[in-house]
């Protein structure tokens, strides 16, 4: 038991040097959460649940003319257009793939692209020259897929001034392309999240 009390002091002693006086953790979507003036967790997950919805029920998933269930799709791009430098665009992204990969409908490829890649396909058929490693486990060359339908997103904003009071307005703009003819097959956007505050409170 000493020994065990012994081994688990340096986590104890690691973790209390943690914790601050006054800290206490809350629902990140829940009232004692902090409002800024840019956009918050809250919304981010507010965005996600609207604009996965309206793709999936928008139906162009279901029409059979992208190929059968899942249908590959790749992230091509997420350009952040706002004034917020660290704009947490992976958070945003993630809670939409796992909702469309959830719903059995789409796959996503994760061997290029811009969010979401895992060069592990790469690597993985580099190891036929490694003769450390089994070669008839190794996967033949032109195994792995290609994405027939890109994901872009776009965040944008507006910023209004009055003689008191300043407001910021952000939305998320989204489209998928089809990538063998080129062609937009659905786009939709947020309903926009506005922000007012007094001037001068707000610097970044």
């Amino acid at each position: 038991m000493k020994r065990k009390l012994f081994l688990l002091l340096p986590l104890l002693l690691s973790t209390a040097a943690c914790q601050s006086e006054g800290v206490k953790r809350i629902d990140p979507g829940g009232d004692e959460a902090v409002t800024s003036a840019g956009v918050d967790f809250n919304e981010i997950i507010e965005w996600t649940d609207a604009l996965t919805q309206r793709m999936l029920s928008s139906g162009f998933l279901d029409t059979g003319e992208f190929g059968t269930q899942p249908i590959r799709m790749v992230v091509s791009d997420i350009e952040n257009k706002t004034d917020l430098s660290h704009f947490p665009s992976e958070l945003l992204l993630t809670n939409i793939r796992t909702s469309l990969l959830q719903s059995g409908k789409a796959r996503w490829v994760s061997t290029y692209g811009e969010d979401g890649r895992d060069d592990m396909t790469r690597d993985t058929r580099e190891l036929a020259d490694d003769p450390m490693f089994d070669k008839s486990q190794v996967p033949e060359q032109g195994k792995a897929s290609v994405a027939r339908l890109s994901l872009r997103t776009q965040i944008l904003w507006t910023h209004s001034q009055g003689t008191q009071d300043s407001q910021n307005t952000y939305i998320v703009r989204m489209w998928v392309t089809d990538t063998v003819v080129g062609e937009v097959v659905w786009e939709g956007q947020s309903n926009p999240i506005a922000k007012k505050f007094e001037k001068g409170s707000v610097s970044w």
